[in-house]
């Protein structure tokens, strides 16, 4: 999986939250995939759009796109249990 990739999964799966690149500015709670001086990284941002936990660090970029997907696969499963189990109270 490469980045070219990556919009199309996300169409497909109906994936939220994703800034690949940096095309957009930070928002709150994106999954973020970035090139950054021959190193490809993902991390997460808050809900003041501010950097949160561990960034990831990559040599490869299929490797960080597969770090991507499973965040935003993991954030759209939590929203779902969320949903099961607060219903729409939050």
């Amino acid at each position: 999986m490469l980045i070219k990739d990556l919009e199309k999964i996300i169409k497909e799966e109906n994936l939220k939250g994703a800034n690949i690149c940096n095309t957009t500015s930070l928002k709150p709670d994106e999954v973020v995939i970035t090139q950054e001086d021959g190193k490809w990284k993902v991390y997460n941002t808050d809900e003041r759009a501010s950097l949160i936990g561990v960034v990831s660090c990559f040599d490869s970029e299929a490797e960080a796109c597969e770090d991507f997907i499973k965040k935003l696969r993991l954030g759209k499963r939590l929203l779902e249990l969320e949903k099961e189990i607060w219903g729409n109270k939050k």
